[in-house]
């Protein structure tokens, strides 16, 4: 794969491949010369497993986050109990 060049006309495909690159060195702990020496399948791949990888994640946390919401309380907001201390 090689770097995209600076015509103007490939602004918009050049942000798009060097933040997919970006996020490929990011993720696997790579530098981004060495994405840029990758095959086109190689990249492909990769950033296909990173993205699907960044989704799980997201979703996991998402999902956990939920999950404690409903089980987190303070102390003193339920307006059927008295306050702490309040004796």
């Amino acid at each position: 794969m090689k770097a995209p060049s600076h015509k103007p006309e490939e602004l918009d495909i050049e942000i798009y491949m060097n933040s997919s690159a970006y996020f490929v060195a990011k993720h696997y702990g790579l530098r981004l010369g060495d994405v840029w020496d990758m095959s086109l399948h190689e990249f492909e791949e990769s950033l296909a497993f990173a993205s699907a990888a960044e989704r799980i994640k997201a979703e996991e946390m998402e999902k956990a986050t939920n999950d404690s919401k409903g089980k987190m309380s303070v102390a003193g907001t339920d307006a059927g109990t008295p306050m702490p201390f309040s004796d």
